[in-house]
């Protein structure tokens, strides 16, 4: 059976979910001038008082509700702290981070220690009349819980925002410009505001995401770097919705392959062939977009190497922790400058003060 079947697609839209949605939102706060490195705690927020709410009411609804309103809660901290007191944004993303981790932890073992794993039903899958009877694509996508298909709209919604609306005009302008959109009698430091709150919330959904629709139970840490993934996502789709979609997809499905190859003996000869196809797209688009640089030539050089395997019929294994960690090595490379230079929102991490003016 191939690994790269119908349930890994499956699973791929599911893990690429709760990174899209966090990331969303990230792009908006950073297109703002926000860097919003808290993001790992708003979803671990979101992940832990929504699950609470489903133990106590059973309403999934109202779960999801309060875990928007959780991430919303800690983005508020952020944006007093970094925006209205201009204090550094990496410094207090960490320590939202920090904080989300330890009050989590403490709440889940008052309350849950002596009860054991505590888990709660799952939101049901609602199928779409027609559509989800499609044949190849029906059961992946129209087969999904209502917060999957709220999710198909909300990206296109913030990109039309982003770029057709004057709220997302000045939101850009905030991280480009910030002393033009102040003096055009537009108040940069309440776009900036609203930019991390909607992060916030976001961030708290995809974190309720994770417990209320695809577990059913709360994990002490159970994001595992998924909001620090949503971070790399801004930063691999240049901080454009249509890139930041791909690179969630692309995090998510190396999330649904590493559950499938885990315990495989060999590496399938069509991974190989799937990550070949994948380098000479990278390595096309990069050639196109910028030229031959010198990582152009890196990508050029690793395309004979990952192919060299399915070339010589070579039967290869990696260690389970290697296949864990490769959604984090994805990142690290859209970091270190795999997807070629992307221009920084010029206002990015700079606070902002209007006396200045």
């Amino acid at each position: 059976m191939s690994p790269l079947d119908m349930a890994w697609l499956t699973t791929t839209l599911l893990l690429a979910v709760p990174i899209l949605l966090a990331a969303s939102g990230e792009l908006v706060s950073q297109r703002s001038g926000v860097m919003n490195v808290g993001l790992e705690g708003m979803m671990l927020f979101g992940a832990f008082f929504g699950f609470l709410i489903v133990e106590q009411t059973n309403s999934s609804w109202f779960g999801l509700l309060v875990g928007i309103v959780a991430g919303t809660s800690l983005a508020m901290v952020m944006a007093l702290l970094s925006v209205t007191l201009r204090a550094d944004q990496i410094v207090v993303g960490v320590g939202i981070n920090l904080l989300a981790a330890g009050v989590t932890i403490f709440l889940n073992r008052q309350m849950y220690l002596d009860a054991g794993q505590v888990t709660v039903a799952r939101m049901d899958k609602v199928p779409v009349p027609v559509l989800a009877d499609l044949p190849v694509i029906g059961r992946v996508f129209f087969d999904q819980s209502p917060v999957v298909y709220l999710c198909y709209g909300i990206v296109p919604l913030i990109a039309w925002v982003l770029y057709r609306r004057k709220w997302g005009l000045a939101v850009r302008g905030s991280g480009e410009l910030p002393e033009a959109v102040e003096t055009a009698g537009i108040n940069v430091n309440r776009v900036r505001w609203s930019a991390v709150l909607l992060a916030g919330g976001l961030s708290g959904l995809g974190g309720a995401f994770l417990s209320v629709v695809q577990v059913g139970l709360f994990i002490e840490g159970m994001t595992s770097g998924r909001g620090f993934l949503a971070l790399a996502a801004v930063v691999f789709g240049k901080w454009h919705p249509r890139g930041m979609i791909l690179a969630c997809l692309l995090f998510g499905g190396a999330d649904a392959l590493q559950l499938r190859l885990q315990g495989a003996e060999t590496i399938p000869s069509v991974v190989w062939l799937a990550a070949v196809a994948v380098a000479v797209v990278f390595l096309v688009r990069h050639v196109r977009r910028n030229g031959v640089t010198k990582s152009g030539w890196v990508l050029a050089g690793a395309v004979p190497v990952i192919a060299a395997p399915l070339v010589f019929d070579l039967a290869l294994s990696l260690p389970a922790q290697l296949w864990l960690a490769l959604p984090y090595i994805l990142s690290l490379a859209a970091l270190g400058g795999l997807v070629g230079r992307a221009r920084v929102p010029s206002a990015l991490a700079e606070p902002f003060d209007r006396k200045n003016l």
